[in-house]
């Protein structure tokens, strides 16, 4: 297909790995300074050698001990990662270390000050050990999609998101895959902003799993200034700030133990969904005719189950074989299960077998409320009825009355949402379920009655730009409730390939000119350079970045590009000779950024 000329991916490959603890194993060596918590090296190792913070010599290498070090990590490790103490300012120690690690071992090599000029040392160290990680997962995820384009005789350059909704070549994605982390919400951020033109509002992206949301201002994203924390880990990841929810379309709608009706955040299979494949299901489900109280809520008969992931482990007991055995060939609800096995359904607790992955649970979620409702019917609605009219037998009410509260949960959790993504953009600190007099006065306005003596009010100051595939039916009336316009625009659904395609690649380097007796000390990534003066610092400051910014572009296949040149002063409170704090100048940070399209 000739006509096809780039083909971008977005992918949430990087994030899901990080989050469940899987990649390659990494052999850290670090030295400068100790680390201030844990990592996640499999070996790691302290050697000799520190720079200053100012990039002065302080400690040289001892190569022997480097090499000894490398040589007791080959076969064990399946990448390495090189952290040094102000490498930011002087890289040479990292670099030396890393070209030795190459020649000793044929694995990847990642150095931290490839990855981020940032300072924080042990963040710093972390986003190398999570890139070395990541290395093979993200190649053996290009491979595959390479050999897909082949098939399809798609010859086309071959882009990747990064975590701030920008592209990079398939090259340095290779080299750097911890920049793709959050690259699935970036791209529907940055495509919802390309279907609908506006520069302005709160991008609320619904999936199956979560609810993300974002804050569009002046036509960009904001992004995260610390660095992005995923699956617990701080990095120095340049990333969008999103807020992420357990909220979606496939979040399981349960009574709690109280008989409270309750919305995620676990993720299980709509009813509607599998009862379209298997619509034994429905009778099954219509079996049950128990009405009354409950002892337990654990168990809820509105369940059914399917094989999951994982296998039954060694020791397993006579009745989970069994339950295997039945599921083996279809799923089943809870009240088939409990009656093959000759128990009351109540007591049969198969959550422990869905968190271990050895089940998966089908049950009713906010798809399946829209199915019978009518309002969506892409799968089986006798399915959603069946399970939804159990638990409305549970809470002892009429379906249509149970199927509006149970709508009405579902929208003030999307406003909820909505509301604490608001506080945290606005950098308030403030956790608003933390807080009894914040949330009556937030459900007095969400849930307003006429018999209260107060009446409050709550509104957003801008627009929902809602995407993916269910968030029009939920996002709407939470837009409602707080008082803005929605904006669902055409394609919502492919909002996220659509961001993919629409991205332009952008590369930025930092680079710092500091006074150190009498001279000018410029840090780059690739080296410290000592000069006369600082117009001559800041000359080949420019001059270089933009040299690196170009050399980028180009090998993108970039025609045309735009670089801009940003410098601010790096400021600090320092003791005066009275004793006084007072602001000093420590140096000057430049910022240069290239941005060009592909095509």
């Amino acid at each position: 297909m000739e006509e096809i000329s780039q083909v971008s991916l977005s992918t949430t490959l990087a994030t899901n790995a990080i989050v469940e603890g899987r990649g390659a194993r990494v052999g850290l060596i670090y030295m400068g300074a100790e680390l201030e918590d844990k990592v996640p090296a499999d070996l790691e190792v302290k050697v000799k050698g520190r720079f200053d913070i100012m990039g002065r010599l302080q400690e040289d290498l001892d190569q022997d001990e480097i090499r000894n070090a490398l040589l007791q990590m080959k076969g064990r490790v399946e990448a390495i990662a090189v952290s040094g103490y102000a490498s930011v300012r002087n890289p040479k120690h990292e670099k030396e270390v890393g070209r030795m690690a190459r020649e000793l071992l044929d694995v990847p090599v990642v150095c931290a000050h490839q990855l981020t000029s940032a300072l924080g040392f042990h963040h710093r160290t972390v986003t190398a050990v999570l890139n070395g990680r990541l290395i093979p997962i993200i190649r053996q995820l290009l491979r595959s999609t390479k050999e897909v384009l082949r098939e399809k005789n798609i010859h086309a350059q071959l882009l990747v998101v990064k975590g701030d909704g920008t592209l990079m070549t398939e090259a340095v994605a290779k080299e750097r895959p911890i920049e793709t982390i959050l690259s699935g919400p970036a791209a529907s951020v940055i495509g919802s902003l390309a279907l609908t033109g506006r520069k302005e509002g709160i991008v609320l992206d619904m999936g199956g799993t979560t609810t993300d949301i974002a804050h569009v201002s002046d036509g960009t994203v904001k992004i995260k200034k610390e660095g992005a924390k995923v699956g617990g880990w701080f990095t120095r990841v340049q990333a969008a700030e999103m807020c992420t929810f357990g909220l979606g379309g496939d979040s399981r709608i349960y009574l709690d133990e109280k008989g409270r009706l309750q919305i995620g955040p676990q993720k299980v299979w709509p009813l509607c969904l599998i009862g379209a494949e298997y619509p034994h299901l429905v009778r099954e489900l219509k079996s049950f005719t128990r009405v009354g109280e409950y002892k337990r809520y654990f168990a809820q008969e509105a369940d059914c189950f399917l094989p999951g992931s994982n296998p039954l482990p060694a020791g397993a007991s006579e009745w989970e074989q069994r339950i295997a055995d039945m599921l083996r060939e279809r799923p089943h609800s809870l009240t088939y299960l409990a009656g093959q096995l000759g128990v009351d359904a109540e007591t049969l607790d198969l959550t422990p077998l869905v968190e271990s992955g050895v089940l998966s649970r089908i049950s009713v979620t906010p798809t399946d409320l829209l199915h019978a409702q009518g309002t969506y019917t892409r799968w089986n609605r006798d399915a959603a009825l069946a399970g939804i009219r159990i638990l409305a037998k549970r809470k002892e009410m009429p379906i249509s009355k149970f199927l509006s509260a149970a709508e009405e949960a579902v929208n003030e959790k999307m406003a909820m949402c909505c509301l604490q993504s608001a506080a945290d953009f606005d950098e308030s600190g403030v956790t608003f379920a933390d807080s009894p007099q914040a949330m009556y006065l937030i459900q007095n306005a969400l849930r307003p009655k006429k018999e209260r003596l107060l009446e409050s009010g709550i509104s957003l100051r801008k627009p929902i730009v809602a995407i993916g595939a269910p968030a029009g039916a939920w996002a709407r009336k939470a837009g409602e409730l707080l008082g803005t316009e929605v904006i669902v625009p055409e394609h919502a659904d492919v909002a996220n390939a659509y961001g993919a395609a629409a991205g332009q690649i952008t590369e930025t380097v930092e680079l710092l000119i500091s006074e150190d007796g009498g001279q000018y000390i410029l840090s780059a990534p690739w080296q410290r350079m000592v000069c006369e003066s600082r117009e001559e610092a800041v000359f080949y400051a420019i001059h270089e970045g933009r040299k690196h910014i170009e050399h980028i572009l180009r090998d993108a296949g970039c025609r045309t590009w735009t670089i801009r040149e940003r410098s601010s002063d790096i400021l600090a409170d320092v003791a005066a000779e009275d004793g006084t704090a007072q602001t000093a100048c420590m140096g000057t940070k430049l910022v240069i950024s290239g941005t060009g399209s592909p095509l």
